[in-house]
């Protein structure tokens, strides 16, 4: 990022993503505005690796799990970014909003080689959207059962609110 004195600062965040990388030059443009030192407040938000659950890596089975939460569809495609085997768990419960016709706003074909494993209560919406990009996946019960199919290694876990808390309570409420 380039601050207001034109210095280039790396940012170097724990969080990934585009999104996460605006958030922080947002923060850090108004931490810079009411004077704070921006020497000290980009290495806090360095420090930063969770929010509320999100972004939480945990080991799990000989699998590095990555916690993602995804509320709408630009944080599914987000959330797709790094090439790891991929859990996807839709649920549609209050605060997730009952309808499920916005998996059709999300744009699958980035998964197209990528193990894909669905769960939740709704995975077999999101299997009927998955089979239209052409994109193949297996059903899963849960995320022990993904766990287990999947190769040692990274697993991505990727899901709305719901599916996310029902995921993190079944992980032992990871940070």
């Amino acid at each position: 990022m380039v601050d207001a004195s034109g210095r280039v600062r790396e940012l170097s965040l724990a969080l990934p993503g585009r999104a996460n990388r605006a958030n922080a030059v947002v923060a850090l443009a108004v931490a810079d505005y009411f004077g704070v030192d921006l020497d000290q407040a980009l290495p806090r938000l360095r420090e930063v690796t969770s929010v509320a659950g999100r972004y939480t890596q945990l080991e799990r089975d000989g699998r590095r799990l990555r916690l993602l939460l995804a509320k709408n569809p630009a944080g599914w495609l987000e959330a797709f970014d790094v090439p790891a085997p991929v859990l996807l768990a839709v649920n549609a419960q209050g605060p997730d909003g009952r309808d499920t016709s916005w998996l059709w706003d999300v744009d699958y074909r980035v998964l197209r080689g990528r193990p894909v494993l669905v769960a939740g209560e709704r995975r077999l919406d999101l299997a009927v959207r998955l089979e239209a990009d052409q994109i193949g996946f297996e059903l899963a019960d849960g995320v022990d059962e993904a766990v287990a199919r999947v190769p040692p290694g990274p697993l991505d876990v990727i899901a709305n609110y719901t599916a996310f808390q029902q995921i993190r309570t079944a992980l032992g409420r990871a940070q």
